[in-house]
């Protein structure tokens, strides 16, 4: 006659249930795009720009999200942007499939205007990159290489600014290349408007807020890609192991920096307790 331990036997399902459930979690987590809200107070911003809704998209990765991006340009949609930002990695050295990229890129600019700048992953692709920049240009995307554009409201302005990566050029220090690269943006701005940066690293926060940019967009970081209890997040490129600048709202004097986790996987293929994130970023005058 076979005995069987009841509470043990109880004690395995309810284990394997709770497995089971763990790993459905991550599961549904990696492939739900997380829409955040975030709103930045912003001293002299113009009346007009009061509630301005920015949606960030960063470190795609090539990845898909439905059918020909069909999950992913509805998401944007329902956050209603008055302009999208792609803050860099939209394809990925490993695997530089433009038309993943370009699926995105052809629904966006039918929903709002599209800013671009590069990530260090478009630097280390060659040719795929040219072609990405040369289908972008004609689907009507703003590359901001090293440039600024103005966005009009009413009679008021705001400035757009964008940084190519410094992985383009490795004979400095990134800090040194991106303040170059700043100055050379901002050259004919100077401080007449509210300037909004967008730069793939978190990590030189320093450099923005020395050049008096108002707001910084930027990647790279995957939200750290592990987020665990009590702990944090656990590494990100450029910033190494137990990384500052992640995810969400930072400030370095009077610069305000954004840091989206990124809406794709780098070379580690899942997340955990960091979904894909679209940002959501409005606008508001200072009271």
């Amino acid at each position: 006659m076979k005995l069987i331990n009841k509470k043990k036997h109880v004690v395995k399902k309810a284990a394997k249930a709770v497995f089971i459930l763990f790993v459905l979690w991550i599961i549904l987590d990696n492939v739900t795009i997380h829409t955040t809200l975030t709103r930045v107070t912003i001293k002299d911003l113009p009346e007009s720009f009061d509630g301005y809704r920015i949606v960030q998209v960063s470190d795609l990765h090539n990845n898909v999200y439905g059918l020909n991006q069909s999950y992913l340009l509805a998401k944007i949609r329902e956050a209603r942007p008055d302009v999208i930002v792609v803050t860099g990695d939209l394809i990925d050295r490993n695997t530089a499939n433009v038309d993943n990229a370009m699926l995105f890129i052809n629904g966006a600019v039918n929903i709002a205007p599209v800013l671009y700048v590069t990530g260090n992953h478009e630097a280390g692709v060659g040719k795929p990159y040219v072609d990405l920049m040369l289908r972008m240009n004609k689907a009507g995307v703003t590359c901001l290489d090293n440039s600024a554009v103005s966005a009009v409201s009413e009679e008021d302005v705001i400035t757009f600014a964008g940084v190519r990566d410094p992985a383009f050029d490795w004979s400095r220090e990134n800090a040194k290349i991106v303040d170059d690269e700043i100055k050379s943006a901002l050259d004919d701005e100077g401080g007449k408007h509210v300037k909004i940066l967008l730069s793939h690293r978190p990590e030189l926060i320093k450099t923005y807020s020395e050049n008096g940019i108002d707001l910084v967009l930027t990647g790279h970081a995957h939200g750290g890609q592990v987020r665990l209890p009590f702990i944090g997040p656990l590494y990100s490129p450029s910033q190494g192991m137990l990384p500052k600048y992640t995810s969400g709202l930072y400030r370095e004097g009077n610069t305000q920096m954004y840091v989206s986790r990124g809406i794709g996987n780098g070379l580690a293929p899942l997340r955990f307790n960091d979904g894909p994130e679209l940002a959501v970023i409005v606008l508001l005058k200072e009271r």
